[in-house]
């Protein structure tokens, strides 16, 4: 279980790609712009709600669901986990405050 990590997720979702809509939640999600935003968007809230509430459970159930999330909508616009670990690792070092600084210039 300690071996399954974003990367696998990706690309287990990534197989689900080509797979009928109908019988594939991850595919539908990709024909259906609004609705993937829309879950994100709600998952989102949902982990804010139980981080609020102190419930680590539910925290871990949610977080769960936003990530997979996620992962979908990084497969519809062909963005890749190491596309974002390496912009993560360019913010390496540099302050949280300075690098918000930096993108409103």
């Amino acid at each position: 279980m300690t071996d399954y990590n974003l990367e696998k997720l990706f690309d287990d979702l990534l197989k689900k790609k080509k797979f009928d809509k109908e019988k594939s939640y991850t595919s539908s999600l990709l024909t259906n712009k609004n609705l993937l935003a829309k879950k994100i968007g709600e998952e989102s809230f949902e982990v804010i709600l139980e981080y609020l509430d102190n419930n680590k459970m539910k925290i871990i159930n949610e977080s769960a669901d936003l990530l997979y999330h996620l992962c979908v909508m990084w497969i519809s616009v062909d963005v890749k986990p190491d596309d974002v670990w390496r912009e993560l690792h360019r913010r390496r070092g540099i302050s949280g405050l300075d690098e918000k600084k930096s993108r409103l210039s």
